[in-house]
């Protein structure tokens, strides 16, 4: 097991969002790690914005997977202004986001809900 992230472990993670281009379309609102905007990223952005949930996943998070409001709230002292709750319709589920610059990158765990396509 390797030792717990710091912030600073966190923002080299995440900082690079800031320089991602918003792809074309009607994507204003979406996050970065949304289907739609992964879709018209680079390789490059791909594997950015994927170790960034990664990282951001981990940090906010205690070992039960309860939120830890500590992180969230260095987050945000960083300048990275950060939520992270239970979810209002399946309380077993963390739903959350953390704001780099021009974008949202959504940090909750997966829904069991099923999708409305």
């Amino acid at each position: 097991m390797h030792p717990p992230l710091t912030i600073k472990d966190v923002v080299r993670a995440i900082k690079p969002l800031a320089r991602i281009p918003r792809p074309d379309g009607d994507n204003e609102g979406d996050c970065i790690n949304s289907d739609s905007i992964m879709r018209a990223l680079s390789q490059k952005h791909r594997e950015q914005v994927i170790r960034a949930e990664e990282v951001l996943h981990e940090y906010t998070r205690q070992l039960d997977g309860q939120p830890n409001r500590r992180a969230v709230n260095t987050l945000t002292r960083n300048g990275f202004s950060s939520f992270l709750n239970e979810d209002q319709y399946e309380p077993d589920r963390i739903v959350g986001r953390t704001t780099v610059e021009d974008w949202e990158i959504d940090i909750s765990d997966p829904s069991n809900e099923p999708d409305d396509d």
